[in-house]
């Protein structure tokens, strides 16, 4: 279903849109925690809304009006008590140093450097006490510069100006969240920015009712605010699929031309040219980037060899379908070839006709129109946030080559009659190990977007990666793999937790490019091992049935495992730690 954008839906039609969302089935909520100094009740819907546009139920819970200590520093308040994925803080500089709004010219260096310090205190205490008691990820705001300094335009000359103050101050408290794991900030300073600071504060609500928004920004604030849990659910997109005529440059290859086509630095080919940047920008971050254009593909490839202007590269696209076929049935096989689903793509073209199809057909596809007026093709991904992650992994900006070593893979995979000669020849190297700091960003990232090999989908954010890492009743454990075309990357991730004499896998899971080779074998052994070195018994293990991981939901069965308690959506199994059945594969090396 199409909802109307957050920025255009009137707030009655949004609460009735929400009342319908809330009485349709019966999936799980995300629950949600507010502290706060300013009445945040009206943008609370808006956030709500913004994460039902993507398939998620929330379930908020606020704290009483400037609540903030008390119901942190207490460890029976309500806000434990709902036991939150998700913590918003929401603080108006004004109630913790008020002297920086009241007093500013008043105070001397020594003074400006007290209030910021008791700012940045007044974080770590909060921030301290949360840590001790929740794994929550936590999301704070940074502080938005008053356009008007009383000091006028004397004032952004000055290193200890307003302006320059609270600057230093955002940049401080950012570097006071990078000390821990799981904090993240919404920017109010960008928002600013988008909308206009006049757009952003209302005064006269914040003199009534303590709500310092207008209702634009408390939109916007919901929308930044709610991709912190759409991407914490791996609801984000990982394919950008664009057509190519009128797309990645102006006009028809079979008609004009490798060099007639409009790609230049003069008007209108700069568009082009720009959106081409733009798109290998998000390459670099991981973003995969294909091709589906009904197209010869000799002219297409010969736009690629010939035209100089061409800043995407052959190189830069994991998959390409060029052919006359329907484009629907193109993106299906680019889906399954690079083995993501259709919920993790974009289809950008400049063709009514096509994105209709596209959406008609193929619902979970996430279709952008090319604009009519050009100018406005560099925006068209922005502030949708598309392709937000709560961190950035060291593997993120490899990942289009991992694709193309799986690319030579496949087509070398034609060449023999025999599976196993061929995985024998590819000299698969694998190492299952306990987690290390370094790779907990991308153990995080692995649980919240990978869907199909995964007997659980539990979401975790680092923080709770963290603590299962440094917990001695749990171990995460990790697996690596590499071979003769390059590595894999971190592509496995398992967690077990230990109790009395009984090890449970909590999750258990395999990124999709390393699917079907036998590497999970090695993932489980480990598992095993490990169950024996703590002197366990027995191993219970979980699936989730999700929709998405019916491949694997035969995984304990397979491996030996009976069936102690089973639902609708779920089934425990349990087996002696003894006869558990592993057939290692003997064209993997273990290291």
């Amino acid at each position: 279903m199409l909802y109307p954008d957050i920025l255009d839906i009137k707030f009655s039609s949004m609460l009735s849109k929400l009342r319908d969302f809330e009485s349709m089935g019966t999936q799980s909520s995300t629950k949600i925690a507010f502290l706060r100094n300013i009445t945040i009740e009206p943008v609370i819907p808006f956030i709500r809304y913004k994460c039902m546009t993507n398939g998620i139920k929330t379930d908020a819970y606020i704290c009483d009006f400037d609540n903030i200590m008390q119901d942190i520093l207490d460890a029976k308040s309500g806000l434990y008590a709902h036991n939150p994925k998700i913590i918003f803080i929401f603080i108006k500089l004004d109630h913790i140093a008020s002297k920086l709004y009241l007093q500013f010219p008043k105070l001397n260096s020594s003074e400006i450097s007290d209030q910021i310090e008791d700012v940045l205190n007044y974080y770590k205490v909060i921030l301290d006490a949360l840590r001790s008691r929740t794994n929550a990820l936590i999301i704070l705001n940074t502080f938005e510069v008053n356009p008007f300094p009383s000091g006028g335009i004397s004032d952004s000359q000055k290193l200890e100006g307003e302006t320059n103050t609270i600057r230093t101050l955002n940049s401080k408290l950012l570097t006071l969240i990078n000390k821990y794991i799981g904090i993240s900030i919404i920017d109010f300073d960008l928002i600013c920015s988008r909308i206009g600071f006049v757009n952003f504060q209302n005064n006269m609500q914040w003199h009534m009712s303590k709500m310092p928004f207008t209702n634009l920004a408390m939109k916007h604030i919901a929308a930044e605010a709610a991709k912190f849990i759409i991407a914490s659910e791996g609801n984000t997109k990982k394919c950008i699929i664009v057509d190519c005529d009128n797309t990645l440059w102006g006009g028809v290859v079979g008609e004009d031309g490798d060099n007639g086509i409009l790609l230049d630095q003069t008007h209108p080919g700069s568009y082009f040219l720009q959106f081409q940047k733009d798109l290998l920008n998000l390459k670099f971050q991981g973003i995969l980037l294909a091709i589906c254009s009904k197209n010869n593909e000799a002219d297409i490839l010969s736009v690629f060899t010939n035209n100089k202007n061409m800043i995407l590269k052959k190189k830069d696209f994991s998959c390409m379908r060029i052919n006359w076929n329907l484009k629907v049935e193109n993106i299906k096989q680019i889906a399954k070839k690079l083995n993501i689903g259709l919920q993790h793509i974009i289809f950008v073209d400049d063709s009514d006709f096509e994105v209709e199809m596209v959406r008609e057909l193929i619902p979970e596809v996430s279709c952008v129109l090319v604009p009519k007026n050009l100018s406005q093709l560099k925006y068209i991904f922005d502030g949708k946030g598309y392709f937000d992650k709560l961190q950035d992994s060291n593997e993120d900006g490899s990942r289009t080559e991992m694709y193309i070593a799986e690319n030579l893979r496949s087509k070398e995979l034609a060449s023999f009659t025999s599976i196993n000669d061929y995985y024998k020849n590819l000299k698969i190297v694998a190492k299952a190990r306990k987690l290390d700091d370094s790779d907990i960003i991308r153990v995080a990232q692995l649980t919240q977007k990978t869907n199909q090999f995964n007997l659980t989908t539990i979401r975790y954010s680092e923080q709770e990666i963290y603590t299962l890492m440094q917990s001695n009743a749990s171990q995460v454990i990790t697996l690596k793999a590499d071979d003769k075309f390059g590595a894999y990357g971190l592509i496995g991730v398992a967690i077990i937790r230990f109790k009395e004499n009984c090890c449970e896998i909590d999750t258990f899971l395999m990124s999709c490019r390393a699917i079907g080779r036998g590497l999970e074998e090695i993932l489980f052994n480990e598992c095993i091992k490990q169950g024996k070195v703590k002197g366990v018994n027995v191993v219970h293990g979980l699936f989730l049935k999700t929709g998405k991981n019916m491949q694997v939901k035969s995984f304990y069965e397979d491996h030996g495992f009976s069936i102690k308690k089973r639902d609708n959506t779920q089934k425990l199994y349990y087996c002696d730690i003894n006869k558990i059945n592993i057939s290692l594969p003997a064209h993997i090396k273990e290291i």
